[in-house]
């Protein structure tokens, strides 16, 4: 059996420019261009970036994947390796696959192991997983590979290499049947089984895949549509390779060298799943962030697991993705909030999402549930975890079980004193039907309690929240006020504007020290926030109109890293809280005290307050800390220590401890 030196590499390319630009670059990187050749074949007119010299076969018209892949083999008369054009590749990516390929003198196909790769995807199988860090990832799993190369039904074809014995044994793709751009590899290697030939994994091999960047929203239909084509023996073979699973071993390797690099769990430490609206770096608002932070920490001393909801535009409705964040496994299920069943839209009952939680729930094994959020889900996620004995700690961080608004804020653009079935039917439309609105909420009204009966104890930042759900929530239940932690360290700088920031003097010297109004003009408010009208922006727009900018400016700040933060509160004199909605605990405000920036807020913690709404309030406190620029200092000596979140994690695993005696 003769190795081959070199090889043919076949990139078909449709759409998905971003992804193709990064491939070129990867394969550039890592590929002996002198040794091996690639072969662009364009499916059809397009716009592209510039691509390299390499051989680049244009399609007159679109012919589809199969048909493409096959004119690319036509060209060469060597072994292949069919490429996405949405991959990256890694080092040393074709010497393995060509090793792997002539381990074995019947192999006839080599699929290396991928993010989102069916059934040689890793660490999860069956699952899209996001990669951080696609080269120490890469890294990681050629260090731990045994070259074990196991068997597989079939190879997947994002990127798969083929001998040339094979080629000329059983012939092209079929194009015919398989024009969709799915399928064809199964076809392809179903016939290449009936002839004696084997397929393989490359446990050696990591190869990025972004995957269904060229099809949109038309891939399900796609996929369903090739798999009617398949014989039905296929479906057997798939389900008989998940229950051997010969990846198993693949897989616990890759997962126990992550696990060597990341803190060990103590034999004493729980399991804890977590339920929560949105994720870092994808969503940024305090309630996601809250319960990132918390679970950094516990992850230190317990194995914890997250179950989230996701909005990539590049994914369809319940699409989920895998992610590995620190040793925290993070399960992300799309919602684009546009579904037409208004129990799912408005989030009573969603079948579908209950399976797949039911799932996670059954693969995790938590001892105990924490639930952050349910909105982005639905109201019946909580039965679920009841209904397999898993207790529940509910934290409840806003008004949304009450209040479909979230913030008690109506349509009119004013506070809401309360809720009720006709006033909330009046002020919120969650269904097309006019009819049957009045039903709708009676039916989300409905559900909210049911899920809030499910809490084995209950927990909020505030009192505020706590009294507000007192004619609520079941009586009996433990409901716990622990007021949160910040994770924020402040910029240390240095100079008159900053120096008084950390200085923590008491609020008589601050007050008798000298007004330094040239060190401080302009005065610089801050706001840090959305746009969404509850956040009252407007409010502070409104206060500032009129205002010398020499004297006052406003920076409104938004879409910055968590990294980002302590410079962003840095870079303000005082920040602006102007909510006219109720806020549940006020994060932000807490972080920028934590840096030693007085707060200006209609509500909550404070330095100076005024009226909700009262642009003009705020507009006369403004005016006297430009007169008085020494308020900022006096403001700065009163700030109150901030609890760190470490401590406040140790508070919320007091809580868990009582749930679990």
């Amino acid at each position: 059996m003769s190795v081959p030196r070199a090889v043919d590499i076949i990139i078909p390319i449709y759409g998905a420019a971003d992804e193709l630009r990064d491939c070129i670059a990867s394969v550039a990187a890592h590929t002996d261009l002198e040794t091996h050749r690639v072969i662009l074949v364009i499916d059809g007119p397009q716009e592209l970036p510039s691509l390299p010299a390499w051989t680049i076969l244009q399609n007159e018209r679109r012919i589809g994947f199969a048909a493409s892949v096959n004119r690319g083999i036509a060209e060469s008369t060597r072994d292949v390796v069919l490429l996405n054009s949405d991959t990256i590749v890694t080092p040393r990516w074709i010497e393995k696959l060509i090793d792997a390929a002539y381990s074995h003198e019947d192999i006839g196909t080599v699929t290396p192991l991928s993010n989102n790769a069916t059934l040689c995807s890793v660490p999860r199988a069956f699952e899209e997983n996001l990669i951080p860090d696609i080269a120490s990832f890469a890294e990681r799993v050629e260090r731990v590979s045994m070259r074990s190369y196991p068997r597989i039904p079939t190879g997947v074809g994002f990127c798969l290499y083929i001998r040339r014995a094979l080629l000329d044994d059983i012939g092209l793709f079929d194009a015919k049947r398989f024009a969709d751009g799915y399928g064809e590899e199964n076809e392809f290697c179903l016939r290449a089984l009936d002839r004696g030939w084997l397929h393989i994994a490359d446990d050696a091999t990591f190869i990025y895949h972004a995957g269904h960047r060229s099809f949109g929203n038309s891939r399900a239909e796609r996929q369903r549509r090739a798999r009617a084509k398949l014989p039905r023996r296929y479906t057997a073979m798939i389900a008989e390779f998940m229950k051997r699973d010969p990846l198993a071993e693949v897989r616990a390797r890759i997962a126990a060298a992550r696990m060597a690099s990341a803190i060990r769990h103590p034999p004493s430490g729980l399991r804890i799943a977590h339920l929560v609206h949105g994720w870092p770096p994808f969503q940024h608002a305090g309630t996601e962030l809250y319960a990132y932070w918390l679970v950094q920490r516990q992850r230190e001393n317990h194995h914890v697991a997250v179950y989230t909801r996701g909005a990539d535009p590049a994914r369809g409705e319940r699409e989920a993705v895998e992610l590995d964040d620190g040793g925290a496994r993070v399960r992300i299920v799309t919602n684009h909030f546009t579904a037409r069943d208004p129990l799912r839209r408005n989030a009573i009952r969603d079948r579908a999402l209950e399976r797949d939680f039911e799932k996670f729930l059954t693969g995790e094994r938590p001892q105990l549930l924490h639930v952050h959020h349910l909105a982005g889900h639905t109201f019946s996620l909580a039965h679920v975890a009841k209904r397999l004995g898993i207790p529940i700690v509910m934290q409840i961080q806003d008004w949304w079980f009450v209040c479909a608004r979230v913030n008690r804020f109506d349509r009119d653009g004013n506070r809401c004193d309360g809720p009720s079935p006709a006033k909330c039917a009046r002020c919120v439309t969650l269904t097309r039907v006019p009819a049957m609105n009045g039903l709708m909420h009676a039916l989300r009204r409905r559900a909210a309690r049911a899920a809030l009966a499910t809490a084995d104890v209950f927990i909020a930042g505030t009192n505020a929240i706590r009294d507000d759900y007192a004619n609520v929530v079941p009586r009996s239940t433990p409901f716990h006020v622990i007021p949160y932690g910040v994770a924020i360290e402040p910029i240390l700088w240095s100079g008159a504007r900053f120096g008084r920031r950390f200085s923590r003097r008491s609020a008589a010297e601050a007050a008798a020290a000298p007004p330094d109004t040239s060190a401080r003009r302009p005065i610089r408010f801050g706001y840090v926030g959305s746009n969404a009208p509850h956040k009252g922006l407007h409010i502070a727009v409104e206060a500032m109109r009129g205002i010398d900018p020499s004297d006052a400016t406003l920076d409104i700040h938004r879409g910055f890293t968590e990294e980002e933060k302590p410079r962003v509160f840095a870079a303000m004199d005082v920040l602006l809280v102007p909510s006219i909605g109720l806020e549940s605990f006020g994060l932000v405000a807490h972080e920028a005290m934590a840096c030693g920036v007085p707060v200006i807020a209609s509500a909550g913690n404070a330095s100076e307050f005024f009226p909700p709404g009262d642009s003009a309030a705020l507009r006369a406190i403004v005016r006297r800390v430009i007169e008085t620029p020494s308020l900022i200092d006096e403001w700065s000596a009163r700030l109150p220590e901030p609890k760190h979140v470490d401590a406040h994690a140790e508070e919320i695993e007091h809580v868990y401890r009582s749930v679990l005696r």
